[in-house]
């Protein structure tokens, strides 16, 4: 067997110093490296968590505070508004409300009572704004008239001017549509009872009763209507109908009137 040269060896040294700082580099080194990176991941992640988790338990104390200014705002808005009642408890609480104003009940009936969306306010336009836009057009189609008349005088076709008229309403018409619908929203919805009844008694009375719901945040009236109240004579039932409107003259009328009562759940 042939011996190694000393240039061999050397060249066999090189390589496996090579093949072990190799090896160590790929097996030891790089492994080590990714779980120094994943342990410094976690713990960044940690601190993160420490520090939020800090900050939380400090604001522990202003929390609990604004909940309970909440909880008592809450509490103090629900006093004003009625449990929810059955179609019973609202025929009690609307009669006990009419009889207290001297007006009697003869008809009663819940059309819902049930969960109802409550209608928004919309903004509200000025009349002098509406005026405005009114005169505008009034304007316009007066200068379209004299032009239609002063071109009938030199002998002009007035068909197109005729026409132009014709598209200048049909615009301001498809505008108001446009405006009509954007106002029409509608809200949250809320427990609603609607109740329909017919009372009987004077003008008067009922007009403190408008007073009394009005000044309630429970209740509302969205519609009546005042007839005189017919009197029978013998056989035959009469109206009386002075100028078919019926006075504020103490007599006695019938009322047709719609309730919405408001109520939550406590």
């Amino acid at each position: 067997m042939k011996k190694l040269t000393k240039r061999e060896k050397l060249l066999i040294y090189i390589l496996g110093c090579f093949l072990i700082g190799f090896f160590g580099i790929y097996f030891v080194i790089l492994p080590s490296y990714n779980s120094f990176q994943v342990v410094n991941d976690q713990a960044a992640e940690a601190q993160f968590t420490q520090e939020s988790m800090v900050m939380a338990i400090d604001a522990v104390p202003s929390t609990m505070k604004a909940r309970d200014e909440a909880t008592v705002s809450l509490a103090s808005m629900k006093a004003v508004f009625p449990q929810k009642m059955a179609n019973e408890g609202l025929d009690m609480l609307l009669t006990q409300l009419c009889l207290d104003y001297s007006l009697s009940p003869k008809a009663l009936s819940v059309a819902s009572n049930d969960m109802a969306s409550v209608l928004t306010f919309v903004p509200y336009t000025s009349d002098d704004q509406a005026s405005a836009e009114v005169g505008t057009e009034n304007t316009t189609t007066d200068t379209t008239t004299t032009t239609e008349e002063t071109a009938t005088n030199t002998n002009t076709d007035v068909t197109t001017d005729a026409n132009s008229t014709e598209t200048i309403d049909t615009v301001v018409t498809t505008d108001t549509t446009e405006t009509d619908t954007s106002d029409n929203s509608e809200g949250v919805e809320t427990l609603i009872g609607v109740v329909n009844m017919e009372l009987a008694g004077t003008q008067a009375n009922f007009y403190r009763l408008l007073d009394a719901v009005a000044a309630r945040p429970d209740m509302i009236i969205t519609a009546f209507e005042i007839t005189p109240e017919a009197k029978t004579t013998g056989n035959a039932t009469t109206t009386s109908t002075a100028a078919s409107i019926p006075k504020l003259d103490g007599g006695q009328v019938v009322i047709s009137v719609t309730f919405e009562v408001y109520m939550v759940e406590k």
